[in-house]
């Protein structure tokens, strides 16, 4: 009787709201697919805390972390959203080219109005979020994690012993390269072969010889490929080539072998963007000897790193949890979680917004930041639109093998992009 009773206060007291009743729909599962790399115990340490700390502010909450298996590049992304058991947020690889791919699939949903309602247009740089506005008639689909900001990497030892600066006019970054060459180590490494790693090096090239102005006007189809600016530029990567500060054997390499190249410095320069850090970290290259500088260029203030956004948040249209998902993406972008994963030892990407008197955990990202200060130029790689993607790969490997010259190179660029 007694039991009875008891019963019938607490349907009672819950039925009038007083009484918290656990209920099935109070239980979640988030499933994230956010990083390879848990077997790391740095990179596990990052994340098991935003795990923790998400299920902590949200209870009922679980998060799973599905382990990715490629990108939207290898087509990975776009199976798992397609299978039944796809995530429901998701962290990859991005640039309008990729992020077209999933678009015209119509596999992520558009996060516009979060954009607004969440307040996240004030949680990125300003010409970030014009940027992301203006891909698809005003509707946005992803949130950027991080911007990169792709320059020289460099041997402090080695640079120090022989008193070697990167810095100066392009004559002066010519005469650096040939005094390392004349040292029998290979001045610049790059990987081609795979792709990314060869629009590195050729997007350093168009912002030395273009500047920031003019290569966006070429990456959003204003002036052509052809033009002399651009021209300049992979021209530059010809004549580098055939002076062999950047060897056509480099044309055959990817970028795990460019990498053992320079972290076994055999090679003086490696282009790359601040995830080169944890590259060289795995080949137990040791990080505090890493320096970073920008291209020189003969045009007044275009010294800079190029980049773009690198890594973005999206939320499949299949997901089981949309709201939830824009919530774990707020969190993300919340100045607590920022700051932490920039100052952990593997923070090793620029925020997307500005976020003042960080202390990195990695020394040389404090030569990254400040790189990157003013400013990044354009990254081709991660604009361009994807039916002209892999001409623009082809081209690359073409110009550092000797394989196409400078005019018919971009001219075959050119004829990809598509008239505005």
């Amino acid at each position: 009787m007694l039991r009875r009773t008891l019963m019938a206060s607490a349907v009672a007291l819950a039925a009038a709201g007083l009484l918290a009743v656990p209920t099935l729909a109070e239980a979640q599962t988030l499933t994230v697919w956010a990083t390879d790399q848990l077997a790391d115990p740095l990179v596990a340490e990052v994340w098991n805390k935003l795990k923790a700390d998400f299920e902590a502010a949200n209870p009922g909450v679980t998060v799973e972390y599905m382990p990715p298996t490629g990108t939207i590049s290898n087509g990975a992304v776009q199976a798992a959203i397609q299978s039944d058991a796809g995530p429901d947020v998701l962290l990859t690889n991005s640039g309008i080219g990729r992020v077209t791919t999933v678009v015209n699939a119509k596999l992520i949903a558009p996060l516009t109005a979060h954009y607004s309602d969440m307040g996240w247009k004030d949680k990125i740089f300003p010409w970030l979020y014009e940027i992301l506005g203006s891909q698809f008639g005003g509707e946005i689909y992803e949130v950027p994690d991080g911007i990169d900001a792709i320059g020289l990497w460099y041997h402090k030892d080695l640079f120090a012993e022989n008193g070697w600066t990167i810095g100066g006019s392009w004559a002066d970054f010519e005469a650096l390269l040939q005094k390392i060459k004349d040292k029998g180590l290979e001045p610049l490494a790059v990987g081609p072969r795979n792709n990314a790693n060869g629009g590195h090096l050729m997007g350093n090239f168009l912002q030395a010889a273009a500047g920031t102005t003019v290569m966006g006007e070429v990456v959003t189809a204003k002036k052509s490929w052809s033009d002399a600016e651009p021209l300049l530029g992979a021209q530059r990567v010809v004549d580098f080539a055939k002076k062999g500060y950047v060897s056509a054997q480099m044309a055959g390499l990817d970028l795990e072998a460019a990498t053992r190249l320079w972290t076994n410095k055999r090679a003086a320069i490696f282009f790359g963007g601040p995830w080169f850090i944890n590259n060289a970290r795995k080949n137990e290259y040791p990080i505090d000897n890493m320096g970073f500088a920008t291209i020189p260029s003969d045009l007044a203030g275009e010294s800079k790193p190029t980049g773009g956004i690198g890594w973005s948040w999206m939320i499949p249209v299949s997901s089981k949890q949309p709201e939830l998902a824009a919530k774990w993406i707020d969190y993300i972008l919340s100045d607590e979680v920022m700051r932490f994963r920039a100052e952990h030892k593997t923070g090793t990407q620029i925020s997307p917004r500005a976020m003042p008197d960080l202390n990195p955990a990695v020394p040389v990202m404090a030569e990254v930041f400040a790189a990157a200060a003013n400013g990044v130029g354009f990254n081709p790689s991660v604009y361009m639109p994807g039916a002209a993607l892999d001409t623009y790969f082809q081209v690359i490997q073409g110009l550092i093998g000797g394989q196409v010259s400078a005019e018919d190179g971009m001219a075959q660029i050119q004829a990809k992009i598509p008239a505005l």
